[in-house]
């Protein structure tokens, strides 16, 4: 089998956040992103899944170095970008892109489409006319009209939008891309539409992402690998079939069997896992396995061990003392 090669290298990655009390005295900590670690493959789609607050958009965003990270290692081609001073992070910009959640918001309305997408190409120091060029190119990628280029944001729709927003990501040539949520704000006629598009660039561009999203079905389609993450750490890895078939970890069973089943009487015998009880505090994760206060098969080993992410079968991973 040909070896893949690893774009990049997450390492024992945390992130917490300070909280404070009524008089700005601190009183612990938000554990957002707990001990992380796993690879990307160049080429590759990456999907992370989980509930809301599990840590997902923190992590891609720690990754990208938006957030510093409390410890662990960013390795991006060979090189532990976390520790970089700022002054050598210009050419990394232009390789590490983010798509946002939300198009309305991420998108300067005082700025016409001809200033949101060449922003970039003029911090990497091409010319007005150099500029022109390479957005009316990638307004033709995006599947928009080079008369747009004198538009504003607010006089186009939330898919028209997130368009200009992935135009506005890949303009720079970037190997990797974190899509954080790119698709949740979006009606869902046009969901699958903008997913397609993020295939075909992948395609064409050649580049890798990492895939956030809540719809789980459309992060199977999407996806070449799964990780799932619960309360800032990871539970499970997998190839995207291999996690959707056949789910290691009880978490993600649970998360899988909610997925809604269109063909009612398939629905009806399809059973759904319930997950009891309320999620914990990241300020005050259990200390042992954290899904063990929601677990059904909990013991007191999960309650008082932390399971490491561990290869349980081939390319397969899980963070659970039962498998």
């Amino acid at each position: 089998m040909q070896k893949r090669e690893v774009l990049l290298e997450v390492k024992n990655l945390k992130k917490y956040f300070p909280v404070k009390n009524f008089f700005g005295r601190k009183v612990g900590d938000l554990k957002a992103v707990d001990d992380v670690s796993f690879v990307i493959y160049k080429g590759e789609t990456f999907g992370l899944v989980g509930e809301s607050g599990c840590g997902k958009s923190t992590l891609g965003r720690t990754i990208l170095q938006m957030l510093k990270p409390d410890a662990g290692q960013v390795i991006y081609h060979g090189k532990d970008i976390a520790n970089l001073p700022k002054s050598q992070w210009k050419d990394l910009r232009e390789k590490l892109q983010i798509i946002f959640q939300d198009p309305y918001s991420a998108l300067n309305p005082n700025w016409t489409v001809r200033e949101l997408i060449s922003e970039p190409l003029k911090n990497a120091g091409l010319s007005r006319e150099q500029c022109d060029t390479r957005v009316r190119e990638l307004l033709k990628l995006v599947n928009m009209n080079e008369d747009d280029m004198e538009k504003f944001s607010y006089e186009f729709s939330g898919g028209q939008r997130q368009r200009i927003g992935i135009a506005r990501a890949v303009a720079s040539y970037p190997e990797f891309i974190f899509c954080d949520e790119p698709i949740s704000a979006l009606d869902v006629s046009v969901q699958a539409q903008v997913v397609n598009m993020l295939k075909d660039l992948q395609q064409e561009l050649g580049l890798t992402y990492l895939f956030t999203a809540h719809d789980l079905s459309m992060v199977h389609h999407i996806s070449d690998r799964i990780g799932v993450m619960y309360l800032g750490s990871m539970v499970e890895l997998g190839k995207s079939e291999d996690v959707f078939r056949d789910p290691l970890h009880p978490y993600t069973r649970a998360l899988i069997s909610a997925i809604p089943v269109a063909d009612p009487k398939l629905g009806r015998e399809s059973s759904r896992i319930p997950i009891e009880g309320e999620l914990p505090s990241p300020m005050n994760a259990p200390r042992g396995c954290r899904f063990c206060t929601r677990c059904p098969h909990a013991t007191e080993r999960c309650r008082e061990e932390r399971p490491e992410l561990r290869e349980v079968a081939d390319e397969r991973w899980a963070a659970c003392h039962l498998l």
